[in-house]
């Protein structure tokens, strides 16, 4: 666990992590290595909406110290990532999934497991459809942007599932004309949904690092992403979808319609009896031991 000096300096308390700028994407984003060992298979983590890795850092270095390799992506423009980029896409962010797979490959084990959380779930399960060089996802919640009940996720009102596709060209249309207005998180997202933890919530608006608003650019890339690759056999490698049966955003009811789309040589549900969507925040210690267990049966 992180101290109070820790965390407000965004430092990890792991006695083995470092940091390492790449190139990607037409500029360079940071990754937070976690190390384990030489021999042991390398987790890319890939966090959730305008967050980092070191957001995560419980959850991460308990993975290292449970034997695995971990390097969390700042993704284009986040967290410790230079700020060189002002307008990303969702593509944007997939390529530093896959700059971070080939990181990995020659700078720490060729066994590479992906794993995401929330919008990096997303992000997680499209780099499965496009990489043979992943031995096994593991998204923590699944979402295809193009399904009607894919509304539930978002603040937007229900009785305008019927018009999603609408919202979408809506989207691209404004992103358009104002390609960096800046959109709050609040503006699309319930944040009372996402946590109900007053820590999580202080942490994740005190964060220096921290976004709280994407530009529209990004959205509507995000709205907008072609996921279809994931039921028509692209996948080469096993699935492994992570759920909570009491998450507020991505419902255990939607994520199952996912599930049931995604086309895999094996996939299978980790689910957890919790009433939290940040599970890798709110409850690292007890998912922990059922993650790795999963893990060790892939790697």
């Amino acid at each position: 666990m992180r101290d109070i000096e820790q965390i407000t300096l965004n430092l990890s308390g792991y006695d083995q992590y470092s940091e390492v700028l790449i190139e990607s994407a037409g500029t360079r984003i940071a990754l937070s290595i976690y190390r384990s060992g030489d021999l042991s298979p390398c987790i890319v983590f890939i966090p959730g909406t305008m967050t980092h890795p070191l957001f995560y850092d419980d959850f991460l270095t308990l993975l290292a110290r449970e034997g695995f390799n971990v390097a969390g992506i700042h993704p284009v423009s986040h967290g410790k990532s230079p700020r060189e980029k002002k307008l990303y896409s969702f593509d944007d962010m997939l390529q530093n999934v896959r700059d971070t797979v080939t990181y990995c490959i020659s700078n720490i084990s060729e066994n590479v497991i992906v794993m995401g959380s929330s919008q990096g779930g997303i992000l997680c399960l499209a780099a499965a459809c496009s990489d043979d060089r992943i031995k096994a996802a593991f998204p923590h919640n699944v979402l295809i942007p193009g399904l009607k009940n894919s509304i539930s996720v978002t603040s937007f009102p229900k009785f305008l599932k019927p018009f999603n596709g609408a919202l979408t060209s809506t989207m691209k249309l404004a992103a358009i004309i104002a390609p960096g207005l800046q959109v709050p998180v609040t503006f699309y997202l319930e944040f009372d949904r996402v946590t109900s933890s007053q820590s999580v919530h202080d942490l994740f608006y005190a964060d220096p690092l921290g976004l709280t608003s994407y530009p529209l650019y990004f959205l509507s890339s995000l709205f907008s992403a072609d996921l279809r690759k994931i039921s028509d056999g692209s996948i080469k490698c096993p699935v492994v979808v992570i759920a909570s049966t009491g998450d507020r955003l991505f419902s255990y009811d939607y994520c199952l319609e996912v599930y049931e789309k995604i086309a895999a040589p094996r996939k299978e549900m980790l689910v957890f009896n919790e009433p939290y969507h940040l599970i890798f925040n709110e409850c690292p210690e007890r998912i922990i031991g059922p993650v790795v267990q999963k893990l060790k049966e892939y790697e």
